[in-house]
């Protein structure tokens, strides 16, 4: 890199030296021909004469005798009429005089007696009929020529003298002394408002500045620094349900700084000035730019046709308004977080009225290996952010009043990221709106008598309403946001250039451009908005208890501590529930579909009348939350409703927190972003190069030197480069939404074409939703694992078939009593419903549930056995499954036996540790791990405890859990088995992921065994290609003091990690055999906390029993490594999905909107698709980010050339030329992606080898053919004495700087040149198919090479006279044989009256042209994606991190 960039700077350097040395031609213009002889006099051929004027018109001469026919008059002004108007005035006046002083004999009337012979109109306004040749003419003829005035007497034979027509009886041309320009000083009365403007703008910011410096100077305001956290706390180790409390991001520390601020009217009046003032310096723009085109004619005092007066005036005054307007824009734009509160009065927080709100930046995951210009930027960058303060992001709010609270001293209140923040008096500051509910279970239960009316609007004036709050942008405000950022000032400002210096064609089509671009992202944005909105909206009321009635309410009034009922979804007014509620009474079957995507229905359970502390984590099974729907109510008594207390409102909620982590997103760090903030100032500080060298080959003292520069800058750095960066990845979401995956945010396509480590949720993702159940490994006492007594199956491989048993019948009864009851399900109608695993379990025993009431009242769960005989058995008590204890007990009566047994169902770790010890086999592990790992079965102990005979129900339903279970009595009985199928398409999706260079890992909350199993049967776990198993080394931790052992999967030994660290050291040789390595949760956190999980993070395929914390953490561990992405089911693992850099979740659920991305068909499929798209739109998106950057180029060196001869090219070939980059860069765009991933993935570095050597490499290329164009055109005996002389030429008409070969040439090949820049990186890469495949951008290459090969080719025609090439003036053409050709310009700004070019010449200058192609696209394929590319490759290596696939 270092190479290449000296190389750029010595070349750089090289030809602006050149070129302020030769800033002069290297020969004079027509001294000599191709032969060394002095080149004849040059004749210019048609030159209109000027007036014939005479004191009676019959002393016109012959040629220029007017003749207006019957009826008309000829008047003064050189027009026929029927009747001369009295005011017209004289073609013979001279407003400065004649030359040489007044006509002798003129008579007593003066010029008013004179008349004009017969006149024509042309550009320069009327002139005579008469056109001669001119010998030795180079110079305008409007300061009065000698040779033409000598040519134009010879033709009319009429005395001609320099000093002024000796009679003027006698025909004489008109000869006007030379107009002197009034240049205005800087004290004319054009420049008095400007002064005053000026002045009042720094009288005003001024007064303010002093005024508010002399206020805040002694002021000291306490800022008050709340924080506020939310954290998991969930140690869970199963993936067997969703947990809606762990469906977001890992502990977030939250610091806001308040500032109180009042109105002012000084401020006030100084903001309002400011703003008024903006608008003025706009205004005033647009007046200078009507005043160019004299749209002011005949208003002006001074009665000239611009207020200026003159070009040179207006320029500068331009200039000078343009400069202070847009450092005006730029200083407000910078401050524009600061702006409201700048012009307010600081004052305490106790008495403000809007608060200024700092909240600190949250930096972004880096990632590691962006290279030194990411890492010297990111360093830059926040050594800047932290000098200038703007490490915070800056918000204002208004401050509200509620008269309620203010005698508690807390009514004022604020709003900001949809939490409210209510003013305490006591601590002088801001804090989040609270309403505990609990502490504890009985404290709930204690409370269900709801609140009062008073209390509950306390209440809800302390947190607000139940509503997610947040401000919803108008077309205006969200206008106002898109319209107002810096590239959009610069576009703004470039383009008022571009309409005051002639080119407002082009600028009105990139202004529409620019408009549409801006208005459609701000139409995407708030379609966006209002879906969040749609989504957050809860209508419909709600059954509350208040003031000991029940009452129906809003939801929107419902406040936490509310005792509510909750409804099924029949009877309910609103379908979903609106707050999160904890249960107190009853039960209830509940859809969570809309937010975990699941679409088994659950059971939710009343807590219990227990002195055990409520949290928000460990209720997840007695808690119902925002969103969901109630399917079934099921009341513990009859005709009593089934009871909630809101424990949360608004964005409080889950489905709140669900929205705020929308509409607040974490930033993201990747190197394309780290580069363009280097890439937009070096682009700009060239442009500022490019615009110096302009000035110095146009020359110093030239005011139109600065406009000529000013729009190389625009080149350089084209307008249209943020729009053609999105249009990329708009494209690949398009095709991505047909195929069924849904994109929130289009950055994130860019990022996901560099997704290296893919991670991989297991159950739902690679495996299919339901488990099946394959049986049971009974215990006997011994005590031992019993054999199996029948078959039947072929789920297990034989061995195992002969040991579990799949016939219910022939299980022990306890074994049996235990599937029938230790459950949660439940039913709605004729469908089971709970946990997916108890269901399954349910229904391979046939039974049957009933509810039935009590004596009592009490709703009752009788389970009738399907064996005939078999008595039925009463649920009496459940305990929960409860993933923080990993285990679900259940006291079931045996109504036969009248027996009462306590049943316990959990992870086999969890049940072992529960039970009586000597109830456990000792095998008990090893067969556990047998199951789980080698055939990859769920696997679920259960175990039983006998209660004291004489102990009757009612004692046991009041016997707390604790006395139940006893830990250290339970009989382990069995072991329950499950298997999770692979979804078919799993293994090959792995297959391609790989083969495409991606690392795929497993995060589950698995078990490890199992988690090993499906990574072998799915293909994440190979063989090498010599068919060598891998080593696989499960990590777990053991013992209390949480030691990581390594266990060997093949022989069962246990290794240190110093023995594995020397394995893995000899794999990374390739020394040793392939070692894959798998960890627990709580190994990992070990791990990580000793630093040695990110030395073998990318030697651990499978991260199991993983808490939806642990995923995040570990996702955004590999995100340290390389761009990662995250695929799950939108469940609990939406916090790793929203963490990665890239998120695709297999659900159309609510919580899935967190994702980046969304797939409708569940198939991990998608995440093939998704790096297709991604890929190649990152792969176009840089080839359209080089296409602008070669169209500024070549029109820049272009410039430098033509400037060199003062040529410029037509109004024509300008449009075509821009015109043409917009449809070029959309059809880069349309490339198809590539049918299978390349095992590379496309560069991201805007400033990286490849990028920087294709532009560059084609920069050289281009210049060398544009230097070979002029040597060839200077080769040509017919150029040669007919070289354009600029001697006499106004470049601020750039126009008339066209019709010349000079400008013909290097202009034609210019566009060229921009136009086989697109073709040649339109070329097929690895990740995109061929151009042949792009039809779009096939037929507007071909188009455009088509018209531009026309123009070159073809005999003079209408075509090229619109482009001002291969063209002439009529007459000219007339004598080429080219009579009556449409489109013919009237007058042509050339000597000789015509470009024509001969046919040879013309073939020459095209085969260049292609010629220039055939390199440029040899170059691209051999070159920069070709065998030269991977010969420097592995000449050169760059240094990456590795990644073992």
């Amino acid at each position: 890199m270092h190479s290449v960039l000296r190389t750029a700077l010595f070349t750089f350097f090289t030809f602006s030296t050149f070129s302020l040395i030769f800033a002069k031609p290297w020969h004079e213009v027509n001294k000599f021909n191709l032969d060394g002889q002095t080149c004849p006099v040059p004749v210019r051929e048609n030159v209109p004469c000027q007036v014939v004027c005479v004191s009676d018109i019959q002393k016109c001469p012959q040629a220029v005798r007017p003749d207006c026919g019957v009826g008309l008059n000829y008047c003064v002004d050189g027009t026929c009429q029927q009747t001369c108007p009295s005011d017209a005035k004289s073609l013979c006046a001279c407003k400065g005089g004649f030359l040489g002083g007044n006509p002798l004999n003129l008579p007593s009337n003066g010029v008013a007696s004179l008349v004009p012979c017969m006149t024509v109109t042309n550009a320069a306004g009327r002139v005579s009929n008469l056109k001669v040749n001119v010998t030795g003419y180079s110079q305008d003829p409007k300061v009065g020529e000698k040779p033409l005035y000598e040519a134009c007497a010879k033709a009319l034979s009429i005395d001609y003298k320099a000093e002024g027509p000796a009679n003027a009886a006698n025909p004489f041309l008109l000869q006007c002394s030379p107009m002197t320009e009034h240049d205005l000083t800087w004290t004319e009365p054009e420049f008095v408002f400007f002064y005053v403007l000026a002045f009042a703008i720094a009288a005003v910011a001024g007064s303010h500045a002093v005024y508010k410096f002399i206020h805040n100077r002694g002021f000291k305001d306490p800022i008050s620094m709340p924080t506020r956290s939310r954290s998991f706390k969930s140690m869970s180790y199963e993936d067997s349900e969703v947990e809606l409390q762990d469906l977001f991001g890992a502990e977030v520390d939250l610091t806001l700084q308040f500032i109180g601020y009042r109105p002012d009217f000084f401020g006030a009046i100084t903001l309002g000035f400011i703003r008024l003032a903006s608008v003025v310096l706009v205004m005033l723009i647009f007046v200078l730019i009507l005043d160019y085109y004299a749209v002011f004619s005949g208003l002006t005092f001074r009665d000239e046709a611009m207020v200026f007066v003159n070009h040179t005036n207006l320029s500068k005054a331009f200039i000078l308004v343009w400069h202070m307007t847009t450092v005006w824009f730029l200083i407000l734009k910078a401050n524009g977080g600061h702006n409201l509160t700048y012009f307010g009065r600081r004052c305490p927080l106790a008495n403000a009225t809007m608060v200024k709100i700092k909240k600190r930046i949250e930096p972004p995951v880096y990632l590691a290996g962006m290279g030194w210009i990411a890492v010297r930027v990111r360093r830059i960058e926040q050594l800047l952010r932290k000098a200038t303060r703007t490490d915070v992001s800056v918000h204002v709010v208004p401050v509200y009043n509620n008269e309620l609270l203010d005698n508690t001293g807390q009514g004022r209140y604020i709003e900001f990221e949809c939490v409210r923040y209510i003013f305490d008096e006591k601590t002088n500051s801001f804090e989040a709106g609270v309403a505990n509910v609990g502490p504890s279970h009985s404290d709930l239960h204690a409370q269900s008598r709801g609140l009062t009316s008073k209390e509950a609007r306390l209440r809800r004036d302390r947190i607000g309403p139940n509503a997610i709050m947040f401000p919803a942008d108008g077309w205006f405000s969200a206008l106002s946001k898109e319209f107002s950022s810096f590239f959009y000032i610069y576009q703004m400002m470039m383009l008022f250039i571009w309409f005051y210096y002639s080119y407002y064609y082009m600028g009105l089509v990139l202004t529409a451009v620019i408009v549409i671009s801006g208005f459609g992202k701000v139409f995407v944005f708030l379609r966006a908005q209002r879906r969040v909105l749609k989504m957050v909206a809860f209508n419909g009321t709600s059954r509350v208890r208040r003031d000991q009635k029940w009452v129906d309410l809003p939801v929107q009034e419902i406040v936490p501590g509310d005792v509510i009922e909750i409804a099924e979804a029949a009877q309910a007014t609103d379908h979903s529930l609106s707050v999160d509620v904890v249960l107190i009474s009853g039960s209830v079957v509940v859809d969570e579909s809309s937010l975990t995507g699941e679409a088994l229905p659950v059971v939710k359970f009343a807590v219990k009348n227990e002195n055990v502390p409520y949290s928000r984590e460990y209720t997840k099974i007695n808690s119902l939350h925002a969103g969901t729907r109630p399917l079934q109510a099921q009341s513990d008594i009859e005709g009593e409703p089934v009871l909630g207390i809101v424990t949360h409102t608004g964005a409080n909620t889950l489905k709140g927190r669900l929205v705020r982590d929308i509409l607040y997103p974490s930033p993201v760090s990747f190197v394309f972003n780290e580069h363009l903030k280097v890439v937009f100032p070096l682009l700009i500080f060239w442009g500022i190069i490019m615009l110096i060298l302009s000035i110095v080959m146009l020359g110093f003292g030239d005011i139109d030197s600065w406009f000529y520069g000013m729009f190389t800058i625009s080149q350089v750095l084209s307008p249209l480069l943020p729009a053609v960066l999105v249009i990329g990845q708009s494209v690949a979401s398009e095709r991505l939404s047909k195929k069924g995956i849904l994109c929130v945010d289009l950055a994130r396509i860019t990022l996901s074409g560099k997704v290296k480590v893919f991670a991989f949720d297991k159950t739902g993702t690679l495996t299919k939703e339901g488990l099946s159940f394959l049986g049971v490994r009974s215990v006997l006492p011994g005590p031992v694992f019993a054999k199996a007594a029948s078959r039947g199956s072929d789920l297990l491989e034989d061995e195992d078939e002969k040991l579990v048993e799949k016939n219910f019948n022939s299980f022990p009864s306890e074994v049996r009593h235990g599937l029938l009851c230790c459950h949660s399900v439940t039913y709605v109608g004729d469908q089971y419903v709970g946990n997916f695993v108890d269901v399954e379990m349910f229904r391979a025993t046939g039974g049957t549930l009933e509810v039935s009431l009590s004596a009592g009242g009490a709703a009752t769960t009788l389970v009738h056995p399907s064996q005939p005989g078999s008595g039925t058995l009463e649920i009496i008590k459940r305990h929960e499954f409860v993933h923080a204890h990993a285990y679900m007990s259940a006291v079931v009566h045996d109504l036969s036996t009248g027996k009462l047994q306590v049943f316990l169902k959990g992870s086999f770790e969890r049940i072992k540790a529960l039970s009586n010890k000597s109830s456990i086999p000792a095998d008990y592990d090893s067969i556990a791990e047998r199951h789980a790992g080698e055939d990859g079965c769920y696997v679920i102990a259960l175990a039983v405890r006998d209660l004291p005979s004489g102990t009757t129900v009612e004692q046991a339903k009041s016997m707390p859990r604790e006395a139940l279970e006893q830990v250290g009595s339970p009989r382990v009985i069995g072991l329950l088995l499950f298997r999770n199928e692979l979804k078919e398409d799993t293994a090959d999706a792995l297959q391609e992921l790989r083969e495409g260079g991606c690392r795929v890992v497993m995060v589950t909350g698995d078990n490890v065994g199992t988690a090993v199993h499906i990574a072998k049967r799915c293909g994440m776990i190979r063989e090498t290609g010599l068919g060598q198993q891998p080593l696989v080394y499960i990590g777990d931790a053991a013992g209390e003091k949480g030691v990581v052992s390594w266990k060997n999967t093949e022989d069962g030994s246990i290794v240190t990690y110093g023995e594995l660290y020397n394995t893995l050291e000899l794999m990374r040789q390739g020394r040793g055999p392939l070692v894959e390595l798998a960890v627990t949760g709580r190994a990992f956190n070990l791990l990580l906390t000793d630093g040695i999980m990110r030395k073998i993070l990318l030697d651990t395929r499978i991260f199991a029993r993983m808490t939806p914390e642990d995923k995040v953490r570990c996702v955004r561990l590999h995100m340290e490594k390389a761009v990662t992405a995250m695929c799950g089911d939108g469940g609990n693992d939406a916090g790793a999905l929203k963490a990665a850099h890239a998120g695709l979740a297999l659900s159309e659920a609510e919580a899935s909107v967190v994702s980046h991305f969304s797939a409708r068909d569940r198939s991990i499929r998608s995440c093939v698709e998704l790096l297709r798209e991604a890929r190649c739109s990152l792969d176009v998106g840089i080839a359209s980010y080089k296409y602008l950057i070669m169209y500024g180029e070549v029109l820049a060196f272009m410039g430098l050339i033509q400037y060199y001869f003062t040529v410029n090219m037509s109004q024509a070939l300008w449009i075509l030329t821009d015109g043409a980059t917009v449809p070029l860069s959309w059809a880069l765009t349309m490339a198809l992606p590539a049918m299978k991933l390349s095992k590379d993935r496309p560069t991201a570095r805007l400033l990286g080898y490849e990028t920087v050597l294709s532009v560059v490499g084609q920069i050289f290329i281009d210049v060398i053919f544009q230097i070979c164009a002029i040597v060839m055109l200077f080769n040509q005996s017919w150029f040669r004495c007919n070289e354009f002389d600029d001697r006499g030429y106004d470049v601020r008409r750039w126009w008339e700087l066209a019709d010349n070969y000079e400008a013909s040439v290097s202009g034609i090949l210019g566009t060229f040149q921009i136009v086989h820049a697109a073709a040649a990186f339109s070329l097929g890469s690895k990740f995109r198919r061929g151009v042949l495949r792009n039809w779009i951008f096939l037929c507007s290459y071909g188009a455009i090479f088509v018209i531009l090969s026309f123009i070159i080719l073809a005999e003079p025609n209408t075509v090229g006279c619109w482009f001002r090439i291969n063209c002439g003036s009529p007459e000219t053409l007339d004598k080429f044989g080219y009579r009556s050709l449409f489109g013919a310009p009237e007058e042509y700004y050339n000597p000789r009256g015509h470009n024509v070019m001969p046919v040879s010449f013309r073939w020459q200058l095209w085969a260049l042209c292609v010629g220039n192609l055939i390199v440029l696209i040899v170059f691209q394929a051999l070159v920069i994606l070709g065998p030269v590319r991977t010969w420097a490759m592995k000449r050169w290596p760059l240094k990456r991190q590795k990644v073992r696939l």
